[in-house]
C-alpha cells in the first residue's frame, strides 16, 4: 500500500532527521565530558601516587615507593614522570642499568620533559660520562619555559669543564648568574676561570660577588680567596683567608692543599 504524503511533508522528515542528528551530537557531547572527567580524575590519582612515591622515597622506604609507583603504573603506564621518579628509585638502589632504562623511556614518552632530562643528565654526569652529561643538560638548557633553567646552564658548565671546553663553560655560567643573580655558584666558577687566565681583578670582583650571597664561606672559596689575594700582593688579606681556611675546614682537602702550598712559600 503506497501512503500518500501531503505536499511538505518532505521537509518534515527532513528536518525530523536533522534534530535526530542533533540528538546524537549532544550524546556523544555528554560522553566526551565524562571522559574529561575521568581523564583528569586518573591524572590527579597519578600525580598523588608520584608524590606519595617521593615522599617515601624521601624517608627510604623504598618498599613504600615502589608500591605506589606500581598503582600509578596501572593508571598510565606511558607517564614519564613516573619514569623519572622509577629511575631515582633504581638509582638509590644501585640498579643503574635500570635507572637509565626508565630516564630513556620518560624522554621517549615526551622529549620536553625537560625535569627528567635534568636528572638524566646528573646521572650521567655521576658516572663521569661528561659528554652526554653535557648534551643531555645543553637540550635541557634550550627550554626558555623551565622554571629552573638557571640551575640546568650552571651544569651545563660543570658538565664542560672535564670536556676542557672553557669557553663553553664560561658561557653557560655567565648565563646562569644572568637567569639567576643569586645563584652563587656560578660568581665561583668564573672566579676561578678568570684566576685560571691570570685576570686577577676580574677574578676578585666575582669571588666578591659570590661572598656576597653565599651565607657561609666554603673551603674552595677560601683557598681560591687565599691563591687570589697573594697573586695581587694583599698579603694581610691573603693571611686573614688563611687563618679561616685553616680554623674553619682543618680536614678539608683545600687545607691540605693550603698547608703544602705554605710549606713551599717558606723553602723558597
Amino acid at each position: 500500500m503506497v501512503i500518500a504524503m501531503k505536499k511538505g511533508s518532505i521537509p518534515c522528515l527532513v528536518l525530523w532527521a536533522l534534530s535526530s542528528l542533533l540528538m546524537v551530537g549532544c550524546t556523544t557531547t555528554f560522553t566526551t565530558d565524562g571522559v574529561d572527567e575521568i581523564r583528569v580524575d586518573n591524572q590527579k590519582i597519578l600525580d598523588n601516587r608520584i608524590q606519595l612515591a617521593l615522599g617515601y622515597l624521601s624517608k627510604g622506604d623504598h618498599e613504600g615507593a615502589r608500591q605506589n609507583l606500581n598503582k600509578a603504573m596501572e593508571v598510565d603506564s606511558r607517564s614519564p614522570e613516573l619514569h623519572d621518579v622509577w629511575a631515582l628509585l633504581y638509582q638509590k638502589e644501585g640498579e643503574l642499568g635500570e635507572a637509565e632504562k626508565h630516564y630513556k623511556m620518560a624522554l621517549s614518552y615526551d622529549p620536553l620533559f625537560t625535569r627528567g632530562r635534568s636528572n638524566y643528565g646528573l646521572f650521567l654526569l655521576r658516572q663521569n660520562r661528561y659528554e652526554e652529561a653535557y648534551l643531555q643538560f645543553s637540550k635541557g638548557a634550550e627550554d626558555m619555559g623551565y622554571p629552573r633553567r638557571a640551575e640546568l646552564f650552571y651544569k651545563v658548565g660543570i658538565a664542560a669543564l672535564p670536556l676542557n671546553k672553557l669557553a663553553e663553560a664560561e658561557n653557560a655560567f655567565t648565563r646562569a648568574a644572568t637567569l639567576n643573580p643569586q645563584l652563587s655558584a656560578a660568581y665561583l666558577e668564573l672566579a676561578d676561570l678568570a684566576y685560571n687566565r691570570g685576570e686577577y681583578p676580574r677574578a676578585k670582583q666575582l669571588l666578591n660577588q659570590y661572598n656576597n650571597i653565599k651565607d657561609r664561606p666554603i673551603p674552595r672559596g677560601l683557598w681560591l680567596g687565599v691563591r687570589l689575594e697573594h697573586s695581587l700582593g694583599n698579603q694581610d688579606a691573603e693571611a686573614s683567608q688563611g687563618l679561616a681556611l685553616r680554623h674553619m675546614f682543618p680536614d678539608s682537602r683545600e687545607n691540605l692543599e693550603y698547608q703544602n702550598w705554605l710549606k713551599n712559600e717558606q723553602e723558597q
